[in-house]
């Protein structure tokens, strides 16, 4: 029988992009009904007759989201959950966060006596990368580690997991690491976005764009996730026979070339060292990107610089240490998906200029000098 997907944040960055990869993929002898929902109006880059949206907004409580949803989403047979609640307070976060999923959990479970599989995403922020040093590449069977501010995955997955036992549907739980893609609007923690808006201000003003980072981390090596690849993963775990109830993980590795000269001294492991602050960097450039946007004719991209998240940015390249996470159980159990990092970049910057959300990229400033 065709399967019917239930995507949660149709509007983000892998929402969407999971969307784009069924509508693409796919065809209704496979997949009959593509259900997506969000809480703000949604917007889709794509057209098919199978799509479905359904306002939702699971910060409500289940009984009001069941009276929503049980017309619609009773034929649900694959479940991707990735939508997210930011908070400054990091109780607040994760209490937020946590109460979310659950929501989300309780009430799918409610109305869809046909559920095969519930995919949640995580993060690396799993293993703590975003903390402290941590084993490089991180993987699946990896101890949990101690957070000093809490992380909202752990109830998460172990929340999922508890609903799970004893019953047909598996589970699966997906932890990219940063990442790059394009929606059908400007979407935040979004590092290509952020990175080519700082390169063409830098441009339009004539001068260098300084590596932001510290010496440490631009000889190290990171990690970031194409959307498209998540995609193709998710799918892949959640409808594969031997993939049941397992984490896997789509990060691409990825190192920095080129030179770049740092005026701080070498820091030490676990340190925190920013050569530049793009969030004071950006406090006083708004004037000059809607220059930029005025000059090439496309005002339209004037709002794009809110979606640049300069603080974000300033939290992954502060880090001394890299980060990166291990693709070995997703092989083993046989997925070969792959993008080259430099062409998740370009793609995504290649989506941006497309869709109107920035001027062609011409002339963009290198980093001092050097690609």
């Amino acid at each position: 029988m065709a399967k019917v997907a239930f995507i949660t944040g149709g509007n983000g960055i892998t929402g969407s992009s999971l969307l784009e990869y069924l509508v693409k993929n796919t065809d209704a002898s496979q997949w009959s009904e593509l259900i997506v929902t969000s809480r703000s109006p949604f917007k889709t880059t794509v057209s098919d007759p199978r799509i479905t949206f359904i306002a939702l907004d699971y910060t409500n409580d289940v009984q009001s989201l069941i009276n929503k949803m049980k017309d619609t989403c009773s034929s649900v047979t694959h479940a991707y959950f990735s939508s997210y609640i930011h908070k400054d307070d990091f109780n607040e976060l994760n209490a937020a966060n946590e109460k979310l999923f659950a929501n989300f959990l309780d009430s799918l479970l409610a109305v869809a006596p046909n559920l095969q599989n519930c995919t949640l995403q995580t993060g690396g922020k799993h293993y703590n990368v975003h903390l402290f040093p941590v084993p490089s590449p991180a993987r699946e069977e990896d101890p949990r580690l101690d957070s000093p501010i809490g992380n909202f995955y752990y109830p998460q997955e172990d929340y999922l997991i508890e609903r799970q036992r004893g019953q047909a549907w598996t589970w699966n739980v997906v932890r990219p690491e940063a990442i790059i893609g394009a929606t059908s609007k400007p979407n935040g923690m979004n590092e290509a976005l952020t990175i080519v808006l700082y390169m063409l201000v830098c441009a339009e003003l004539g001068v260098d764009a300084p590596m932001p980072t510290n010496q440490r981390y631009w000889e190290g090596t990171d990690d970031v996730s194409d959307a498209r690849i998540i995609s193709q993963l998710t799918v892949w775990a959640s409808t594969s026979a031997n993939t049941g109830n397992q984490a896997s993980m789509s990060p691409t590795a990825i190192t920095f070339a080129g030179t770049a000269h740092f005026r701080n001294p070498y820091p030490k492991e676990g340190d925190l060292q920013l050569e530049l602050s793009l969030n004071e960097w950006a406090k006083d450039k708004r004037q000059v990107w809607d220059r930029i946007c005025d000059k090439a004719g496309v005002p339209q991209a004037k709002a794009t610089w809110d979606s640049g998240t300069w603080a974000f940015q300033d939290w992954v390249f502060q880090r001394t240490w890299s980060a990166t996470l291990s693709m070995s159980k997703a092989r083993r159990f046989g997925f070969d998906g792959y993008i080259d990092s430099y062409q998740s970049f370009t793609d995504a910057i290649d989506l941006f200029v497309q869709r109107g959300q920035i001027p062609p990229v011409k002339g963009a400033s290198k980093v001092n000098g050097t690609a």
